[in-house]
């Protein structure tokens, strides 16, 4: 299969993702009632959650600081949260594009490895992010499991218990890439140099340079402070979307609280793993879907509630992404990766 061809079936996923679970979300609902619930929303609170939302993808450019500082100790601060908007504005439209972008444009304006610096993206994800996000699952499950069983009846623990196994794999994997150099060089050494001399060399060279990205682990006394950082980025996730009860007067009416808005952030955290742009469909889909059955509220306020909470992000992150793509483009043509710079 074709670059080309795989590129092309993975827009055809996406487009079908999206215009199915945008189906689905509004199947069955009244558009003029759902009109109604968008029109009676005070926009204010709304407007209210936008430094909100800068500011979370601001924590994440600063912990993606520490991250490399081993590496890149004066890296500024202004070109990590450039490219993670514009990262952010990719994904909107290429799902998961702006994974690769985004430490794409970081290393040509800092000019340092590529690999590098994605071996530091593959980290966040995976050391960070992944066990962050089920860690904020499991406490749901324990705490709220009543209504994990009204939500989501066919959700078991087991099935939370597998995503974590694989994700500790991963985990793991990475770990031993970093702390276990010879081991990994002794697997490249009896597996893919028996057969190619060449893509050894490349793997062995994009293996070093990946290593060095992951240098931070070795740095036990940054453990707590990325810890923290992380901690905070998904709390100030979560604020916009209890934030956003208030515009719907949910808080009094229906009691909705900060768990409530933890609860239906993991939620929502499903539909961005998910291969569709920016999580479009699928997040109102899943969200609308589980204030329905757990709250007992009309379709109309829930998918008004997933559209507004979904829609601040998505624009913001494609207008300032895309402001930021602009002038970091401004006179040169879109990134690429020179020849030498695929395995350095």
């Amino acid at each position: 299969m074709t670059q080309k061809t795989k590129s092309a079936l993975r827009i055809i996923i996406s487009i079908v993702l999206v215009v199915g679970s945008l189906y689905y979300a509004q199947k069955g609902i009244d558009l003029g009632a759902l009109m109604d619930s968008l029109k009676s929303a005070n926009y204010w609170w709304i407007l209210a959650t936008v430094p909100v939302v800068l500011f979370s993808h601001w924590l994440r450019a600063f912990r993606w600081k520490t991250m490399l500082r081993p590496n890149v100790p004066h890296a500024k601060l202004t070109n990590l949260f450039s490219a993670v908007m514009v990262g952010y504005a990719i994904n909107n439209v290429l799902p998961k594009g702006g994974e690769f972008l985004r430490p794409l444009i970081f290393s040509r304006r800092e000019k340092v490895s590529f690999s590098l610096v994605m071996a530091t993206i593959v980290l966040e994800r995976f050391i960070f992010d992944m066990p962050v996000t089920l860690l904020m699952a499991a406490g749901i499950f324990i705490f709220m499991r009543n209504d994990i069983a009204i939500a989501y009846p066919n959700f078991t623990l087991s099935q939370l218990t597998g995503m974590g196994l694989m994700v500790a794999l991963a985990s793991a994997c990475i770990l031993v890439l970093v702390l276990y150099p010879r081991l990994t060089e002794w697997i490249l050494q009896h597996t893919i140099r028996r057969f190619s001399e060449n893509i050894y060399l490349k793997f062995h060279s994009l293996v070093e340079s990946f290593r060095r990205g992951f240098e931070i682990v070795k740095t036990p006394s940054q453990y707590f402070r990325l810890s923290l950082e992380s901690l905070a980025i998904w709390f100030v996730y979560i604020i916009p979307m209890w934030m956003s009860f208030y515009a719907f007067g949910f808080q009094n009416s229906l009691g909705l609280g900060f768990g409530d808005a933890t609860f239906l952030f993991v939620i929502g955290t499903i539909a961005f793993i998910l291969p569709a742009p920016g999580g479009v469909g699928l997040f109102h889909t899943l969200v609308a879907g589980a204030m329905v059955k757990l709250y007992r509220m009309s379709g109309a306020e829930a998918l008004a509630y997933a559209t507004l909470t979904h829609g601040v992000g998505y624009v913001v992150t494609s207008l300032v992404g895309g402001f930021y793509f602009i002038i970091e483009n401004k006179g040169h043509h879109l990134p690429t990766l020179p020849a030498t710079e695929e395995i350095s």
